[in-house]
């Protein structure tokens, strides 16, 4: 669900809440449910409305024990060695239904949460996007 005053399209909303996303990975469920954040606050020159946007997520259930591991990875590591952990973890594609009915696509690469300590569905990775998918 977004969560957005209404008459407003979802790509023009600053913050975009899906409380009911999922994850794959090459085509297979690894996350039943993910929370997914979009925030559009960045107004810097030179930047493409891709780079403007922040997308952040939490695991919330059904994760499968390969993520589960690989999100348990990147919050015991910092610095450098979180993000040469993230740059070698798979892609996932993360697909939300909008209350309009549209399905939202996002293949993105798992980055180090900023918080990093408290129980895995608690925690907020965020989300470098690699591309629209379609």
């Amino acid at each position: 669900m977004t969560l957005r005053p209404l008459g407003v399209p979802a790509s023009l909303a600053p913050v975009e809440r899906y409380r009911w996303a999922r994850a794959y990975r090459e085509g297979r469920l690894v996350a039943g449910r993910v929370e997914i954040t979009v925030e559009r606050d960045d107004d810097r020159l030179g930047l493409s409305p891709r780079e403007r946007r922040r997308i952040a997520a939490r695991f919330l259930e059904r994760v499968e024990p390969e993520l589960r591991d690989e999100l348990a990875q990147l919050v015991r590591r910092r610095g450098a060695a979180g993000t040469r952990i993230a740059d070698r973890l798979a892609p996932v594609e993360v697909v939300a239904d909008d209350r309009d009915g549209v399905e939202r696509r996002f293949l993105c690469r798992l980055q180090p949460p900023q918080r990093r300590y408290g129980e895995l569905w608690e925690i907020e990775f965020d989300l470098r996007e690699l591309e629209r998918a379609p």
